[in-house]
Parts: C-alpha cells; structure tokens; sequence
C-alpha cells in the first residue's frame, strides 16, 4: 500500500483538477466536511474512515474531468477533435497544414493541454476557421460552470528578436483584440492572415476575450509560434482552479 502523505496528495491534486469543494470532496469520500478539512491540511492524521473513502475514491478515478469530444462537418471541412483541459500536453494533431499542426502543437504543449485532432478540408481558410471554431467551442464545453477557475490571465512570450503579449478573459464574452504586424516572411504556403482568423474564430467560439499584440519582432514564424505558445500558457493559467473560490463562480453576477 502507498504512504498515507502520497495517497493524501493524490487526494489534494484530484480535488484542484476537479475544482471540487471541500464539502463536496467529503461527500466523496464519506466523511463530514471539517473532519476533511483537517485531515487535508495536516492537522489530523489520516484515519480509518478517511482513508477508505479516499482509496475508493482514487481506485474509481471518481472526478470530473474537464474534457470534450467534438466533430464538426461541413460541406467545407471535417473535424475530429478530443481536448482534456488537465491534461500533460500530449499531442495528435494533422491537419493537412504542416505549419499549423506545428504552431497547435505548441499551444498543447505549453498550455499542458492534451489535444487530439484530425482535420481536412477543400482549402486553408475553411480548415484553420473550422478548427478555430471547433477548438473553441470544446473548450467552452470542458470548462463547464467554470466554478472555481482563475479567470484572467495575461502573459509575456519571447523567441529570439520577437516579443509577445496575450491576454485572456474566460468571462462569456467574446471578443477579439488583435495587434499583429507580420510582414509575409518565412511561412511559404501559409498566409500570416490565418493567425488572425484562427485566433478571431476561436475567441468567439470559446466566449472569452481574446487580446493578442506582437510588440516587436521581425521573423513572422517566430512571431506566430510565439503567439500560440503565449495562447497556450494564458489558457493553462486562466483555466486553472483557484482553491480559494473553489466551487464558486469568479464573478460578482453570479454566472459567467
């Protein structure tokens, strides 16, 4: 049998990716709430009907999940597409555009989401709008009620001689605030105006707002990668569970 501080652990790192209450977690595992409270945060050694409950619990793999399974078809476009917010980063994505499997990539990879997708279509424009919009309603759909979720979130990327800033709001609306200056350089067969459109079309889709600034650079794939890197590390943060406000809405209307 694992260590007690393991399984504990173990216990702590479900209720954070499930955005849980601490109410709801005792419900779980079949215990009152202070009884839980005090046992998380060490105050009380783990006992017999805690560490029954929180085995079950475990060996069910008993949690939400903020996951979604997505297909789009159009006359236009085929898309097949898994998302797991909580996920590690793993990805397995084609969609007929080299370069924009490639800049995807790096939106799972430094968002720590996992990403599996499959696209085609009759050209460029329709995927990379099919895919925008189809990424943005999955992660719309995983994030749920939102309870619990930082919200906000803005960061600053840079690669090489290009610096980057994305700034996100999770807040049900969507709108898109776009300052990219590209100058049509090193991305052959790949209009820079995709970025923009696949940008626009997933904070609509997604309902945040969405606002993206290359602040200088000179290298348009490097301003690109930049901004799905910088995309992905907002999301990971805004989408995170702020324990302090677990199970509430970060919002004073009471719904987002």
């Amino acid at each position: 049998m694992e260590s007690t501080d393991l399984l504990l652990a173990k216990i702590v790192q479900l209720q954070q990716k499930s955005g849980l209450s601490d109410q709801q977690m005792a419900k779980r595992i079949g215990c009152s709430r202070p009884l839980y409270q005090r046992t998380r945060t060490g105050r009380i050694p783990l006992g017999g009907r805690f560490l029954k409950g929180a085995m079950k619990l475990l060996t069910a793999e008993v949690t939400i999940g903020r996951k979604s399974v997505l297909k789009r078809g159009t006359k236009e476009t085929s898309v097949s597409l898994e998302l797991d917010i909580d996920g590690s980063g793993k990805y397995d994505i084609s969609t007929g555009i080299s370069i924009f499997d490639h800049f995807l990539e790096q939106l799972s990879k430094h968002g720590l989401f996992d990403i599996k997708l499959r696209a085609s279509g009759d050209d460029q424009h329709h995927i990379v709008e099919d895919i925008g919009i189809s990424l943005g309603k999955a992660f719309g759909e995983a994030l749920g009620e939102k309870k619990g979720i930082v919200r906000m979130a803005n960061v600053a990327v840079p690669m090489d001689e290009t610096l980057v800033t994305v700034a996100i709001d999770i807040g049900g609306r969507g709108y898109a605030v776009l300052n990219l200056p590209f100058t049509g350089n090193d991305m052959p067969g790949f209009s820079v105006d995709m970025v923009r459109h696949f940008l626009e079309s997933f904070a609509i889709e997604a309902r945040i707002n969405l606002h993206a600034s290359i602040v200088y650079g000179t290298n348009d794939h490097h301003k690109a990668e930049a901004l799905f890197k910088a995309l992905g590390r907002a999301l990971d943060a805004a989408t995170r569970i702020d324990q302090r406000i677990s199970g509430e809405l970060p919002s004073t209307k009471g719904m987002l």
